[in-house]
Formats: C-alpha cells, sequence, structure tokens
C-alpha cells in the first residue's frame, strides 16, 4: 500500500484502546515484567499536547508519572519530532529527571536507522515507522493539532 494523501483523525479513546492492547501484548514478551510495573497507562489530549499517565510500581507504593509530549513534523514533514515538554514522577519534576530520561533513550537508539534524539526532542523518520507495516509512504506530514481530545494528521 502506499500513502500520498491522508488526513487522520484520532480521539483519546482510539488512542488507549490501541495502548490498552500494546502494553497486553507487549506483557507477554521479554519487556513483560518490567511492563507489570506500570498500571493504568492513559492518554489523554489538551492544550496541543498529548498527556500520557500511568502509575509505576517502585516498592510498595504505586507512583504516579506524567509526561506532556508535544508532537510536531519536522525535517520537511519527513519525521515527527516528540519533544518530552514535561514530566513528573511523584512530587519530583523538572529538567534533571526529564534529562536523564532521554540520555537513556539516546543511548537505547543510538545508531538505529531513522531515530535520533537531540536534547528532550526524539526524531522518528516517518518513512521508516510506516514501513514496519507494510506501508510506503509517499507524501509528507504537513501538520498535526491536539485540540478537544482529538488528534489530527494532515500528510500530503
Amino acid at each position: 500500500m502506499t500513502l500520498s494523501k491522508l488526513a487522520l483523525s484520532l480521539t483519546e479513546q482510539d488512542i488507549n484502546a490501541g495502548l490498552s492492547t500494546a502494553f497486553a501484548k507487549l506483557g507477554e514478551g521479554p519487556q513483560g515484567e518490567a511492563l507489570k510495573k506500570v498500571k493504568d497507562p492513559r492518554v489523554s489530549l489538551k492544550d496541543g499536547k498529548l498527556i500520557f499517565k500511568c502509575k509505576a510500581s517502585m516498592g510498595f507504593l504505586p507512583v504516579p508519572v506524567e509526561a506532556q509530549i508535544r508532537l510536531a513534523p519536522a525535517q520537511g514533514g519527513t519525521a515527527l519530532d516528540i519533544t518530552l515538554a514535561k514530566l513528573s514522577l511523584a512530587m519530583m519534576g523538572g529538567d534533571m529527571i526529564a534529562g536523564q530520561l532521554m540520555g537513556q533513550l539516546a543511548d537505547a537508539v543510538a545508531g538505529k536507522t531513522g531515530l535520533s534524539v537531540a536534547g528532550n526532542t526524539l526524531t522518528v523518520a516517518l518513512k521508516m515507522l510506516a514501513e514496519m507495516r507494510g506501508i510506503t509512504l509517499g507524501g509528507t506530514l504537513r501538520d498535526i493539532a491536539i485540540l478537544n481530545g482529538t488528534i489530527a494528521l494532515d500528510f500530503e
């Protein structure tokens, strides 16, 4: 399949259903034990940000985690920038925790084609992402809008 033009809207419910399915499937794999420590993963969409919340089991108490993420077209629409705008872990937050997380992510993607980290931004080549699903991407990402519980993607 070749994708050259598409206007796609996803609701919070669409994303959360996919997130639930993905966590269940990944929980069966080698990362299964680590993912079992993540409870109630949810996404909300507001004020131009994707907000991911969950509770992480660290010791005997679940710790609330919240990540605010901005999405934007990059590299002339051939890539997607995923920027960690804010990270809160229990009552801690700020640049130090976000920097540590992004440093670990940079190490994990080092040398992987189509993935790079600069500061608090992960850049993903859309062609590579599409090919993982058997899609040939003929267009570019023109816009991403997050508004009122919906994310809209415009490819042309």
